[in-house]
C-alpha cells in the first residue's frame, strides 16, 4: 500500500502499517484534540459551580451526591467500555462520546431544574469513562517505548488544555454572559465540531499492528503493508486470540497495585479542575472570574511542565524517579498552600499555584509510560483493558472527594481539605516503586 497522498489513508477503514512522519503526528494530534475537548466537557461546571448552587439554591454538600453519584457511573461505563476498546479499536470510543456529550450539553443548558442536571452530569460520566482508555491506548498505538512519555506528555496536555479552556473561557465569557448556562452552549458548540473532525480524519491501527509495536521507532518501522499481506489469511483467527490473550492484564497484581497510584492522583487532579475555583472564592473571597483566572496560571505551568518531565523521562529512561520527585514536591506545595492566611494577596495566590501546577506535570506522562510498558509486558493486546482498570478504579477517588471534601470543609474547613490532597500525592510516590522499570539512569556500557 504506498501512499501517493497524505490524505489517501482516509480511504482505509484501518491502518495496517505503522503510520511514520507526519501523518503519526497528525493522529496524535487528533486524539489529544478529542481528549481536550472531552476534558473541557467535563470540568465546565468548575468556574461556575457557584451560580449553579446559587440558581438552584443547593449546598456543596448536595452538590457533592451528584459528583459522587456520576464518579459511580464513571466506574461503570469504564468497566463495559474498556473492553469495547480492545475488541472494535479506539477510533468509535474517541467520536460518539465527544459528540454525546455536546448533545447533553445542549440538553443541560435548557433544563429546567437540578435533578435533570445531575442526571446529565452521570451520562456525561459514563461517555468520558468510555473514552478515557481508548484514548490512553491509541496513544500506545502509536509510540513506541523509547519516547513513551513525550508522547504520554501530549496526552497530559489534553487534559489541561481542557481545564484551562474551562477556566479561561469562564474568566473571558462570564463578564460577559453572566451564570452557567451559556458555559454549556459553548461547550455543545465546540464538542460538536470537533466530533466530525475526528469522525473524518482519525483511523485506527489494524489489530495486528498494534499486537507489534516495539522497543524503538527503527524496529517499528518494520510493521509495514509488505508484512501485513503475508499475514492476511490468518487476520480473524488472530483477533480472536489477541483479544483473549489480553485479558491476562486482569490476573497480574502488580498492574492493579500500579493502577491505584492514579487514585490517588486522581483525588488531587479534581480537587484543582473541580473545586480550586470555589475554594478561591469562598476562603480568599475572590469573585468567581478572578479564581478562574488564579486557577488558570496551576494549568499553564502545568502544561510546559508535563513536557519537560516527558523528555527527561524517555532521556533517563527512569519513570519511577521522576513520578516519585513529582508526588513529593507537589504534596509539599499543597500543605504549604493550606497554611497561607485567608487575607494572602492575588498575587501571591498566583505563584503558589503557579509552583504546584509545575510539580505536579511530573507525575501523569511518566506514570502513563510505565503503566503501558508493565501492561504490553504482560500482553500487548490488552493495553486498552488495562488502562480499562485505572478508570474503573479512579472513581474511587471522586466518591471520596464529592463525598468527604464538603463534610471535611464544613466541619474543619478548606486547608484541612488541601492538606488530605498533598498526603495523596505523598502516596503517589510510595506506590511507584511496583511499576517496571528501574530507578538510576543506566550506564553506558556496564552490561
Amino acid at each position: 500500500m504506498k501512499q501517493t497522498s497524505f490524505w489517501r489513508y482516509r480511504k482505509h477503514k484501518e491502518l495496517d502499517f505503522f503510520p511514520q512522519g507526519k501523518l503519526r503526528w497528525w493522529l496524535l494530534g487528533l486524539i489529544v484534540l478529542g481528549w481536550a475537548v472531552e476534558q473541557y466537557e467535563a470540568l465546565k461546571n468548575g468556574p461556575v459551580l457557584v451560580y449553579i448552587l446559587e440558581d438552584f439554591d443547593k449546598t456543596l454538600v448536595e452538590w457533592g451526591y451528584v459528583a459522587a453519584f456520576a464518579g459511580l457511573v464513571y466506574s461503570m461505563g469504564a468497566m463495559l467500555l474498556s473492553r469495547a476498546t480492545d475488541r472494535f479499536g479506539r477510533r468509535p470510543l474517541m467520536i460518539w462520546p465527544v459528540f454525546a456529550y455536546a448533545m447533553i450539553s445542549v440538553v443541560g443548558a435548557v433544563t429546567p431544574n437540578f435533578w435533570t442536571l445531575a442526571f446529565l452530569v452521570a451520562a456525561g460520566s459514563f461517555l468520558m469513562a468510555g473514552m478515557n482508555p481508548a484514548v490512553h491506548a491509541a496513544s500506545r498505538d502509536l509510540t513506541p517505548q523509547m519516547g513513551r512519555a513525550m508522547v504520554y506528555s501530549w496526552v497530559s496536555l489534553a487534559f489541561t488544555i481542557g481545564a484551562l479552556m474551562s477556566t479561561m473561557v469562564a474568566a473571558q465569557t462570564l463578564p460577559i454572559w453572566p451564570g452557567w448556562r451559556s458555559q454549556y452552549w459553548i461547550a455543545a458548540g465546540l464538542g460538536t465540531f470537533t466530533a466530525l473532525v475526528i469522525f473524518i480524519f482519525y483511523r485506527d491501527l489494524s489489530s495486528r499492528v498494534r499486537g507489534e509495536v516495539q522497543q524503538t521507532p527503527e524496529q517499528t518501522a518494520k510493521l509495514s503493508p509488505t508484512a501485513a499481506a503475508e499475514s492476511t489469511e490468518a487476520e480473524s483467527t488472530e483477533v480472536i486470540d489477541a483479544y483473549d490473550d489480553g485479558r491476562l492484564v486482569y490476573r497480574s497484581p502488580r498492574l492493579w497495585l500500579l493502577s491505584l497510584v492514579i487514585v490517588f492522583w486522581s483525588l488531587t487532579y479534581v480537587t484543582v479542575s473541580a473545586y480550586v475555583p470555589t475554594f478561591l472564592t469562598q476562603h480568599y473571597h475572590l469573585e468567581p472570574a478572578r479564581a478562574a483566572s488564579v486557577t488558570s496560571y496551576f494549568w499553564i505551568v502545568f502544561t510546559f511542565s508535563v513536557f519537560i518531565s516527558g523528555w527527561l523521562s524517555d532521556r533517563l529512561r527512569v519513570r519511577k524517579t521522576v513520578i516519585a520527585f513529582g508526588g513529593l514536591t507537589t504534596g509539599g506545595c499543597f500543605i504549604i498552600g493550606a497554611n497561607l492566611p485567608v487575607d494572602t494577596p492575588e498575587t501571591t495566590l498566583m505563584i503558589m499555584w503557579s509552583a504546584t501546577g509545575f510539580f505536579a506535570g511530573f507525575i501523569y506522562p511518566a506514570w502513563c509510560a510505565m503503566y503501558s510498558e508493565t501492561a504490553e509486558a504482560i500482553s500487548p493486546h490488552g493495553v486498552g483493558r488495562a488502562f480499562g482498570i485505572t478508570a474503573t478504579l479512579s472513581p474511587l477517588a471522586g466518591l471520596f472527594l464529592n463525598l468527604g471534601l464538603p463534610q471535611v470543609v464544613d466541619i474543619w474547613g478548606w486547608s484541612t481539605w488541601m492538606v488530605i490532597a498533598g498526603v495523596c500525592c505523598f502516596c503517589v510516590t510510595a506506590l511507584v516503586g511496583v511499576g517496571r522499570g528501574p530507578w538510576l539512569p543506566e550506564i553506558a556500557g556496564s552490561k
